[in-house]
C-alpha cells in the first residue's frame, strides 16, 4: 500500500482510506480494466454484446466475442498474473481471484446460453465442456501466452480464437 501511495503521490492513509484493504484495492482495480475507464460497463451492457447475444450468424458472434473480450485481456491479463502471484502469499487476494473468476464465467456462460437459445451450438455439445473451453481459449493465460510468451499479434490471436472457437463450438459448416 506505501507503494502504490508513493507513486501516486499521495499518502498511504490516503489509500487505506479510500479502498480499507488490499483486497478491496485489488478488486477496484480489476473492476476498472474490466469495464474501462472512460464509460465503465460490465460486458454485458455494451453493444457489442448486445450484438454477440443477439446476431443470427454464430461466428459472427464469437467474433465479436473474442474482439472485445480481448479488448478486456489486453487491460486486466497482467493483473491477473500479479494477483496470482501474491495469492501465494496473501489468502484474501485468493478470495479476490475467485470472485473476478465467477464473474467471468457467469458472463461466458451467458454467452454460451445466447449461443443455444439461438440454435447456433453444435448438437450434442455439454454446455459444461463448451464453457470450460470458451473460459480457458480466451482467458488472461492464453492470451498473454500468445501475445507476450510467444509474440503473436493481437490480430493474430483473434483470429486464430476466433476459428478454433467456430470449430468446436458451431455446428460443421
Amino acid at each position: 500500500m506505501a507503494g502504490i501511495a508513493k507513486r501516486a503521490g499521495v499518502a498511504v492513509q490516503t489509500v487505506y482510506f479510500v479502498f480499507h484493504t488490499k483486497p478491496l484495492l485489488l478488486t477496484a482495480t480489476i473492476d476498472n480494466a474490466v469495464m474501462g475507464e472512460d464509460e465503465p460497463q460490465p460486458p454485458e451492457l455494451t453493444p457489442w454484446w448486445q450484438e454477440a447475444t443477439t446476431t443470427p450468424d454464430g461466428a459472427r458472434a464469437i467474433e465479436l466475442f473474442v474482439s472485445n473480450v480481448t479488448v478486456i485481456n489486453a487491460r486486466a491479463a497482467s493483473l491477473d498474473r500479479v494477483a496470482l502471484a501474491a495469492s501465494t502469499t496473501d489468502p484474501e487476494v485468493v478470495d479476490v481471484i475467485a470472485h473476478h473468476e465467477s464473474l467471468r464465467t457467469a458472463g461466458y456462460r451467458s454467452f454460451l446460453d445466447s449461443l443455444a437459445r439461438r440454435r447456433l451450438l453444435r448438437k450434442g455439445l455439454n454446455r459444461a465442456q463448451a464453457t470450460d473451453v470458451l473460459l480457458t481459449l480466451v482467458g488472461s493465460d492464453v492470451f498473454l501466452n500468445f501475445t507476450e510468451d510467444r509474440g503473436w499479434s493481437v490480430k493474430r490471436y483473434v483470429a486464430w480464437t476466433t476459428s478454433t472457437l467456430c470449430s468446436q463450438l458451431l455446428p460443421p459448416r
